[in-house]
C-alpha cells in the first residue's frame, strides 16, 4: 500500500486527553467511551476543537497499551478529572496516511518504520495519530482515513 511517508516539522499543539492503559482486546471500545467523554465535556465547556481526534501510543505490548485519546483544541483549554489538558508533540516528524480499517494500521506503522530506515531516520519518541473519517457517518472501512505521526531523530 502507498502511503507517501515524508519528513515535516510541526508546532507542538494543546490537546485535552484521557490517558489510560488499556487491555489490547478492549482498545476499540475503550476510544468509543473516551471521545464521548472527552466530546460532552469540551462541548459542555465550549472548549474550541482545534484538529480531528487522535491517539497517541506511550506503551505497548502484547497484552496491553498505555495510550492518550483526545482532541487538539485552542490555547488554554484546561481539563479536570481524567480529562487533562497536554501537548502534542512537535519537531521533526514522519507522517503518512493509512487507507482502510483501523485493524490494519499496524502494517502501516510497520511500513512507515522501514521506510524510516531506508530514508537514514531512527524513530524518536511516541508516535500518534489522528482520525480523517468519522466510522460513524461512513459506514464502510474500507473508505475511512487515518493520518499516521512519528517522532525521528
Amino acid at each position: 500500500m502507498e502511503h507517501d511517508f515524508k519528513v515535516v516539522e510541526l508546532k507542538e499543539r494543546p490537546a485535552l486527553a484521557i490517558r489510560e492503559t488499556v487491555a489490547n482486546a478492549d482498545i476499540p471500545a475503550k476510544m468509543r467511551g473516551f471521545f464521548v467523554e472527552l466530546w460532552m465535556f469540551i462541548k459542555g465547556r465550549n472548549v474550541e476543537i482545534a484538529g480531528p481526534p487522535f491517539a497517541l501510543y506511550h506503551s505497548w505490548n502484547d497484552r496491553e497499551t498505555v495510550m492518550e485519546v483526545g482532541f487538539p483544541v485552542g490555547p488554554g483549554a484546561a481539563g479536570e478529572g481524567r480529562i487533562q489538558a497536554m501537548a502534542l508533540p512537535g519537531g521533526k516528524t514522519v507522517t503518512g496516511m493509512h487507507f482502510g480499517p483501523y485493524d490494519k494500521l499496524q502494517a502501516s506503522y510497520h511500513e512507515m518504520v522501514a521506510w524510516m530506515k531506508a530514508n537514514g531516520h531512527e524513530p524518536a519518541g511516541k508516535m500518534w495519530e489522528t482520525y480523517l473519517t468519522d466510522p460513524e457517518m461512513e459506514k464502510d472501512p474500507a473508505k475511512w482515513m487515518t493520518q499516521m505521526f512519528w517522532p525521528v531523530a
